[in-house]
């Protein structure tokens, strides 16, 4: 999940001109194919290379100008990313008020509606999704803008030895509660 951020920090640096999309990125994809990339397939290798390239301290920053205290990006070795950051991130790209174009954030927006792994919230929801799932060494993460028929919301679950068919139904639960 923490790939959002580093989407962020790219489209932030395409609007300012420091990056372009047609920028060389990392195995013949450029900057666009591996935004896509990293946001629809998870793929690893292009945010590897994003983060060389723009530094841990540079997306640091950014997150910390959005007002997320708990997600760090000091190294490799300490991302901290916390549902709470990813909740407000959601919510604040949900409804566009992210310090970005709108044109930007509907890019994100439209890369997360096609992120193939649909197991999750996605499974659970009777909306539509756009979402972006983590996993690793059994952690399993779904942070989501769902729009639903009884409302848009943002819904992040993040867990531990869990399994995608838990979270599809602590999604349903949830919208059952929310009438």
């Amino acid at each position: 999940t923490y790939k959002l951020f580093v989407a962020y920090s790219v489209l932030k640096r395409t609007e300012n001109g420091q990056m372009s999309w047609g920028d060389e990125v990392v195995g013949g994809r450029n900057l666009e194919k591996c935004f896509d990339d990293m946001i629809v397939l998870s793929d690893n290798p292009c945010p590897q290379a994003i983060i060389k390239r723009l530094t841990h301290g540079a997306i640091q920053a950014d997150v910390r100008e959005l007002g997320m205290k708990s997600t760090n990006f000091l190294d490799a070795e300490s991302y901290k990313i916390t549902a709470n950051d990813l909740a407000q991130f959601t919510a604040m790209l949900e409804a566009r008020q992210l310090p970005i174009s709108r044109a930007s954030q509907d890019k994100l927006i439209a890369a997360m509606r096609r992120n193939v792994y649909r197991q999750g919230i996605p499974a659970g929801s009777s909306g539509t999704v756009a979402d972006k799932v983590g996993f690793l060494d059994g952690l399993l993460h779904d942070a989501a803008i769902v729009y639903s028929p009884s409302g848009t919301y943002v819904l992040v679950i993040m867990t531990d030895g869990s399994s995608w068919a838990e979270i599809a139904a602590l999604t349903r639960k949830i919208e059952e509660l929310r009438g």
